[in-house]
């Protein structure tokens, strides 16, 4: 039974894994100049992602060894901790999309560039990532919180959760700590993508031989799935900057 159960049983050391990914993945661009002046929403998200990440880590452990009303205690934390997550990621998100804005529309007025102002908020919103990861990320958190009840597909939901960080991690690593933009005429980011999936994948054939149910991993992967399809494909539609603009919008 204990070969069985490893994979969940001791998920917090795996956890332990993704903050060494993510010091890796961040460290040009966060943690080598922290002193450095940064716009306040950057360190703030960096602290309440640092917390959610802590968060995943422990809460296995607390299972491990048996310190059930603890975990249940950080759990009701994440009620708050969650939303704040999100608030502070589409603060970041939409710091960054008017920033791209105001740069492109200061091109056009210096004769740089071309651009329509539709144009400008088409290049903006031509990174959909954060907005997808902000669609997926509360949908994994919302469903293990439904079965937090059921310890197994509870676990595999904040698995997938944790996963959703390998991307910007990961991304990282490859564009700017290794200097590739590209494998075999292939975005980078596809190498993101395919971790997160072989890992569903073989976590899933391990559910699937073992004769646990297999339903769970299952949403898990096409969901991922979707949203990866929806990276390449949504920014090709002039819908997707209207949609953008609409969930950006500040006032300005």
């Amino acid at each position: 039974m204990q070969a069985k159960q490893f994979t969940y049983h001791n998920l917090g050391y795996w956890f332990l894994l993704l903050f060494v990914l993510v010091f890796a993945g961040f460290y040009h661009t966060y943690f080598i100049d922290l002193l450095d002046v940064k716009p306040a929403i950057i360190h703030i998200h960096f602290l309440l992602m640092g917390l959610w990440v802590l968060m995943l880590i422990v809460q296995p452990f607390l299972i491990k060894y048996k310190k059930l009303a603890t975990h249940r205690l950080l759990g009701k934390v994440s009620y708050v901790l969650v939303p704040l997550v999100l608030l502070s990621a589409w603060l970041l998100a939409r710091s960054g999309y008017y920033r791209e804005i105001e740069q492109l529309r200061e091109a056009a007025s210096a004769g740089l560039n071309s651009m329509t102002e539709f144009e400008i908020l088409k290049a903006a919103a031509v990174e959909p990532a954060a907005i997808i990861a902000l669609m997926i990320f509360p949908l994994f958190y919302l469903l293990g919180i439904r079965h937090r009840k059921q310890s197994s597909k509870h676990a595999r939901y904040m698995l997938a959760t944790a996963l959703i960080l390998l991307g910007p991690t990961v991304d990282r690593i490859i564009f700017i700590n290794l200097g590739v933009k590209s494998i075999f005429g292939v975005s980078s980011y596809f190498v993101s993508m395919l971790i997160i999936d072989l890992t569903l994948a073989f976590l899933l054939y391990v559910d699937f031989k073992n004769g646990r149910e297999t339903k769970t991993l299952g949403y898990c992967l096409l969901i991922f799935i979707t949203s990866q399809l929806a990276f390449f494909i949504l920014p090709n539609f002039d819908g997707w900057a209207v949609v953008v603009r609409f969930l950006m919008t500040n006032g300005q």
